[in-house]
């Protein structure tokens, strides 16, 4: 990703005795607040949010769910909205509610959201790694409830700060979002980034956070997943080898595994996947970007 900044453009807009100020940023799969963001399918959007005075509490809301807010300066706020690499088009609202002075302050946006060009992946498996008995297909079904539960809670404060970097030194296959046939059978389009990499490769914490997630999957094989607040989750699958335990805390650079070929893959490779608020997301719109 181009990690150059475009020039910045600030509109001012008042209500009442407030002003309020926007900044737009052109980025790939990253836009502020203004009164309509263009994002693609698996983008994310940064609502830049600088009121004139102190306020008590602010939050967004997109599609029903909460999205948070949080302060990267004094009186300014930032809340960095996911879109679903499934989202249908079309505009969407996005709605910021704040208080100050004792009265209540809303604010609405209009977030557009745009195709993304997702490829095809053909893939050819072994048929019992696609086909399951039901002893594999119990215990896949306990293995997505585990991982359920790990993006069910996010920690309420914002554990990541700066960029992001890439988790591994490789190269990028560019499968986010493709839809894939298995054997010739359609199949769940890819959620993640897979990074061909030799086996044994060391893959590094892309930011702080915490391990929520350690395990050895049919699917993802050895894997981690890491909390980095807010609703912000990373996910890494297909390890050789895992170097750190569910529920301890990782700065950004610090290792987490190794590269390797574990669960249902064709080679050595990494799958990142980040999800936002649940929503799937290119992990690549992280890196090199400054979102805070």
């Amino acid at each position: 990703m181009n990690s150059s900044l475009p020039q910045k453009h600030k509109n001012k807009v008042i209500f009442t005795w407030l002003v309020f100020f926007f900044s737009l940023s052109v980025l790939p799969y990253l836009a502020s607040a203004d009164t309509k963001v263009q994002v693609k399918q698996g983008g994310i959007a940064r609502m830049i949010l600088k009121p004139g005075g102190p306020i008590s509490s602010i939050s967004g809301r997109f599609k029903d769910k909460k999205v948070p807010y949080f302060e990267t300066g004094k009186g300014v706020y930032v809340a960095l909205v996911g879109i679903d690499m499934d989202q249908s088009l079309g505009t969407l609202p996005f709605v910021s509610t704040w208080q100050s002075a004792g009265k209540t302050f809303t604010q609405k946006n209009i977030i557009e959201v745009q195709a993304a060009e997702f490829g095809l992946q053909e893939l050819t498996l072994p048929k019992k790694k696609v086909d399951l008995d039901p002893p594999t297909l119990k215990r896949v079904r306990g293995e997505k409830s585990l991982m359920k539960t790990a993006f069910a809670e996010s920690h309420p404060e914002r554990l990541w700060k700066g960029t992001f970097i890439a988790p591994v030194e490789g190269r990028r296959q560019g499968t986010f979002g493709r839809r894939r046939l298995i054997n010739g059978k359609p199949r769940r389009s890819h959620t993640g980034e897979d990074i061909s990499a030799p086996t044994g490769t060391p893959i590094r914490a892309p930011n702080a956070g915490k391990v929520v997630l350690v395990g050895h999957f049919f699917f993802n094989g050895r894997s981690v997943v890491i909390d980095h607040g807010l609703g912000l989750m990373s996910m890494y699958f297909h390890l050789s080898a895992v170097d750190v335990k569910q529920g301890v805390l990782v700065e950004i650079g610090e290792q987490i595994g190794l590269v390797g070929k574990s669960g249902r893959v064709t080679g050595p490779h990494l799958h990142w996947g980040m999800r936002l608020n649940d929503a799937k997301v290119d992990p690549y719109a992280f890196v090199d970007v400054q979102l805070d």
